[in-house]
């Protein structure tokens, strides 16, 4: 199982369809989409699935939010994705995101390089635009190396290009997806440089945590679940898979039984 993937429609290099395509022959039983602020993938998804009687796709969503500083990610899973609601905040975020890539795009003009916002957008195959594809239009004009040196040199946080996102809050994000009727999470704790915001949020309602991640390592794996556990919080765990070479789709050994969990608590009370 994979319970944290991206597609092209946010910053992922594979469709949708791909990404079940792939799954099903390495035999994953259920995967996750979850695009970063967009939903428009799910049914593409879903329908490539069908093609197929061994794996099940888990509508899903990772919004990006800002906390005292620090990036915040927040996953959502089983949420009516067609919800009108959902989908108006859903497409204020992503003109946000447009907005915030042109801001970027002025300031490696401004360093002297040569690079068009409509060279950035011709990177991204779905609605949603991020640095990954400022950093791909980077790498092709020979201003870096790679996707990490990109970011490093020009993107982010106090490097000279960065822009920060719209200032959702973590709280913010776990609304929207109780409110589209899903299980929200909290991504990748590990990478959290300020931890405090752990327990704000369980005490704001959030209702699981990400415990297998591709940047956390085994000691971080036995915390979490050992935190999880005492604090009666959901499990969840995925490679975060963008695509990239060689392939993280699939590549951690995620339970079967934090699939049926969400079930169960999503029949409870999230229908």
């Amino acid at each position: 199982m994979d319970l944290h993937i991206h597609t092209t429609f946010s910053d992922g290099r594979f469709t949708p369809a791909e990404v079940v395509k792939k799954s099903h022959v390495i035999g994953l039983k259920a995967i996750a989409i979850t695009d970063h602020d967009t939903v428009e993938g799910i049914p593409q998804a879903m329908e490539e699935a069908r093609k197929y009687n061994d794996i099940e796709v888990i509508p899903g969503l990772e919004i990006n939010t800002y906390y005292n500083g620090q990036e915040v990610h927040i996953l959502g899973y089983f949420i009516e994705y067609n919800k009108p609601d959902l989908k108006k905040i859903l497409t204020d975020l992503l003109q946000k995101r447009i907005e915030r890539a042109k801001k970027m795009t002025e300031k490696l003009k401004q360093l002297g390089i040569d690079i068009s916002f409509e060279e950035i957008k011709a990177r991204a195959t779905g609605p949603s635009l991020g640095r990954p594809h400022v950093a791909r239009v980077l790498i092709d004009k020979g201003y870096a190396k790679c996707i990490e040196d990109a970011f490093e040199k020009f993107l982010n946080p106090g490097r000279p290009a960065y822009v920060p996102r719209h200032k959702l809050t973590p709280f913010n994000a776990v609304d929207i997806i109780k409110q589209s009727k899903g299980i929200p999470v909290l991504a990748h704790p590990g990478l959290l440089y300020e931890k405090h915001i752990i327990h704000e949020l369980i005490d704001y309602g959030i209702m699981g945590i990400e415990v297998y991640h591709k940047d956390h390592t085994i000691e971080q794996v036995k915390y979490y679940m050992n935190f999880a556990s005492d604090r009666g919080l959901l499990m969840t765990g995925g490679s975060d898979s963008h695509g990239e070479t060689p392939l993280l789709l699939g590549t951690l050994d995620i339970p079967w039984e934090f699939v049926l969990k969400l079930k169960q608590e999503k029949s409870r009370c999230c229908m």
